[in-house]
């Protein structure tokens, strides 16, 4: 207990040296009518710099940072630098932009045979939202909850849901606004472990668990993608877009009409599921991919927000996000770039900053691409 209150001491004195501005709500989150654009920033990715000044001119609703407590706080009780972090978020307030951190990777200390610790994991949570009140608007708690690898143990619904409702209640209890996006679900590839879940059994277990009383937003993760963003699943093209289909039925079952579907992963197929595929290694290909993406998920009226791709590269080291990136090398932008501003511009007409985004129902510009 010590040890804990300890840490917690020490991520408040590193975390409140940074005061940023506060950012409105943004689209796409629970009880808003609007539909929300966002893409990833890597903090230790490629043209950072690139990125964060292309990130404020696409006034995006949401910026994702994939954070990586092992790589922030390796050992119990160090304190890591969070310039670059602090950098991210005053630059996401001042573009009106809300941020998603996604939590996960916890170090050593702060795991059990179950997983997580849940008091680590709470305390973690709550120093960042008391840290970055209204720019850090909502944490994804360990996606790909349903695979050894994202819950770091072997998958349970039941942990999974005692963790997300303790962090829940300790943000409640410091009156501290944060929506928590849960589970993260991802299609298990044929390389799983044997202990990982289907995704769709795995949120059965959480509304066993009671979710459909405490969950808001379920996310989906996509780190491998067949086919058009408009193919259904089957037999032969399981993991495609529309498999959202898929986890909105067992919602639907389980009288969640409410919540919220938020696909905060998405990579566009690069030929490793269907050799066929490797035609989307093109550009421009990947350019009318993701408006296709964008079209289908607008349709989908219980889709809140899609994080559509890197806007600079990722690290080699994490593969999951594809190398679909607006930031292909300094002072050069990927073909989509112009695509997704355009879409924005659309949705917001005559707004400078990003306000509200334009209602779910609305009909979409159809962009023209250049070569």
């Amino acid at each position: 207990m010590k040890r804990f209150h300890f840490i917690t001491l020490t991520l408040l004195i590193l975390l409140s040296i940074y005061p940023p501005k506060s950012a409105q709500a943004a689209a796409g989150a629970p009880g808003s009518s609007d539909f929300g654009y966002g893409a990833w920033l890597h903090l230790d990715g490629k043209y950072l710099q690139d990125g964060l000044t292309l990130s404020g001119e696409l006034q995006l609703d949401w910026i994702a940072v994939h954070f990586d407590w092992s790589r922030w706080t390796p050992q119990a009780g160090q304190i890591s630098d969070f310039s670059t972090l602090d950098e991210v978020m005053q630059q996401a307030a001042d573009s009106h932009s809300a941020v998603m951190i996604s939590l996960s990777n916890p170090p050593a200390w702060a795991l059990t045979a179950q997983g997580p610790s849940t008091e680590a994991t709470a305390q973690l949570v709550t120093t960042l939202a008391g840290r970055y009140p209204g720019v850090l608007q909502a944490v994804e708690i360990f996606p790909a909850a349903n695979t050894t690898g994202g819950w770091n143990a072997a998958p349970d619904p039941a942990s999974y849901s005692r963790l997300y409702r303790d962090v829940k209640s300790s943000l409640e209890a410091q009156g501290l606004d944060l929506l928590l996006v849960a589970a993260g679900l991802s299609p298990l590839d044929p390389s799983h472990a044997a202990n990982d879940w289907q995704d769709v059994d795995f949120l059965r277990g959480l509304y066993a668990a009671g979710a459909s009383q405490w969950m808001e937003v379920i996310s989906l993760h996509f780190p491998q993608l067949t086919g058009s963003p408009l193919d259904s699943p089957s037999g032969d093209k399981p993991v495609v877009l529309r498999h959202y289909e898929a986890i909105r039925q067992v919602m639907l079952e389980n009288d969640h009409q409410s919540g919220l579907i938020w696909i905060t992963q998405l990579s566009v197929p690069d030929g490793t599921i269907d050799y066929g595929d490797r035609l989307y290694r093109d550009p421009q290909r990947q350019a009318e991919w993701l408006q296709q993406a964008i079209i289908q998920a607008r349709s989908q009226l219980y889709i809140g927000v899609v994080f559509l791709l890197n806007i600079n590269p990722p690290l080699a080291t994490t593969p999951s996000f594809g190398s679909c990136s607006l930031v292909q090398k300094p002072k050069s932008v990927h073909t989509f770039y112009a695509v997704l501003k355009a879409i924005i511009q659309q949705a917001r007409p005559g707004i400078p900053q990003n306000d509200s985004g334009r209602p779910k129902g609305s009909s979409l510009l159809k962009c023209k691409y250049k070569t």
